[in-house]
């Protein structure tokens, strides 16, 4: 290998200009041999010394990409199981050197980004490997790139900026994508834009929309029994974060009623389905329940608003408060306060601020410091008693199904 240069020299000279390709290929062969097991400094620099070769201009526009192309295609079979952090310095050689000249090489330096992208993920470095991919020429103009390519690249983006939790630049290329996502018939690149999507959601708080969207993922065969169930788990989590409503009592009811939530023990694990149980059935959350299912949140989702709550301490307030206002003809700030393990001065303005978004029906008396809770009108209230008490006469049938199942097929 110390003759490289002498090598490279040889054929640029002698070779006639179609031959050159394939006398560079087989050179690269000769390096990268499957018997040479390891990247010494001589392989490196040989290899260093055939990227500098190829930018070179007398070398020739055509035969200089055919060159780079097989340095990248035989070096990304070859150097894979060697050690990453020299194999991550040839390629940061090759991307360094071919930005002299960029705009001739925007296919290969592509390539080269997403080769050390990989090696970054490997390694679980998010940020760097989201910024390789940033890098990536795919508006330039000096090359027909396919929206399909385009898509891939944001999504995969998209994806690994959410790792790194930057859900504000995840956002960005994830509005690029959805540009593209209409037009294609991807179904991989579909879930990848539609978890990726919910994800946004759930970062920006809008927990609603992001659970109704964990949930119609989680309804797609293409994807693995044991994702379905996670992205399960998640909406039922971004649910009960939600803020009190009617929009949230028809979350809660369609996941109370998804028969997987009852037999998966997935669920019941951290007390997922316990606390989305009590929220439709509209008990009382105690203060060990919500800690338990709180050691089942994501950072983002446990952290502080303004007023130094949680998404979850104002959830569970909520809750409580509504709660409270169907055992309640009218209660104290006081008892109020007391109640949700808040001061009374917290409890008023939760009250008021549920009773002018539509979220609580009653009147403040601030003069008795009172709340007086009007009472819903009975037929909804009794369709929901007669509704959970199915859903629980169906649990134990399912019990009796699975423990005697001798015995009902006799019945029967």
């Amino acid at each position: 290998m110390s003759n490289v240069n002498e090598q490279l020299s040889a054929i640029a000279s002698s070779a006639q200009q179609k031959e050159r390709p394939a006398h560079y290929r087989s050179l690269l062969e000769s390096i990268l041999s499957p018997s040479n097991r390891f990247l010494d400094e001589q392989t490196i620099r040989a290899l260093q010394e055939i990227i500098s070769h190829a930018i070179d201009e007398s070398v020739g526009l055509v035969a200089s990409r055919q060159l780079l192309q097989d340095f990248i295609t035989l070096f990304g079979g070859w150097g894979q199981g060697k050690d990453g952090e020299v194999v991550k310095q040839v390629w940061g050689f090759a991307l360094d050197t071919m930005q002299s000249r960029a705009v001739a090489f925007e296919e290969q330096i592509s390539s080269v980004r997403e080769k050390l992208a990989a090696i970054y993920e490997e390694e679980e470095n998010w940020s760097e490997a989201a910024k390789m991919l940033q890098g990536i020429p795919l508006d330039s103009g000096h090359r027909n790139v396919s929206q399909d390519y385009k898509l891939r690249i944001y999504i995969h983006i998209v994806r690994l900026l959410l790792e790194e939790e930057d859900a504000v630049s995840a956002e960005t290329y994830m509005n690029r994508a959805a540009l593209l996502i209409v037009n294609s018939a991807d179904s991989e690149m579909q879930i990848h834009f539609k978890s990726s999507q919910a994800r946004i959601l759930d970062y920006k708080r809008n927990f609603l929309q992001a659970a109704s969207k964990y949930h119609e993922l989680s309804y797609m065969s293409e994807i693995h029994d044991s994702v379905r169930i996670t992205l399960l788990i998640q909406a039922v989590t971004c649910t009960v974060l939600a803020g009190a409503g009617p929009q949230r009592s028809r979350m809660l009811a369609t996941l109370y009623k998804d028969e997987r939530v009852r037999e998966r023990p997935e669920l019941k694990e951290g007390g997922v389905y316990g606390i989305l149980e009590k929220m439709y059935l509209g008990r009382v959350l105690r203060k060990s329940e919500v800690e338990e299912f709180a050691g089942t949140l994501a950072p983002h989702q446990l952290a502080k608003l303004g007023d130094g709550t949680t998404v979850l301490d104002r959830a569970v307030i909520e809750h409580n408060l509504l709660s409270a206002s169907k055992l309640y003809n009218n209660i104290t700030f006081q008892e109020l306060g007391s109640l949700l393990a808040i001061s009374a001065e917290q409890a008023e303005q939760t009250a008021s601020k549920m009773i002018v978004e539509g979220n609580l029906s009653g009147t403040i008396d601030q003069i008795d410091r009172l709340i007086h809770f009007k009472k819903a009108h009975v037929l909804p209230s009794w369709d929901a008693q007669v509704s959970g008490l199915c859903h629980h006469l169906d649990g134990v049938v399912e019990s009796i199904q699975t423990k005697y199942p001798d015995w009902v097929a006799g019945r029967s």
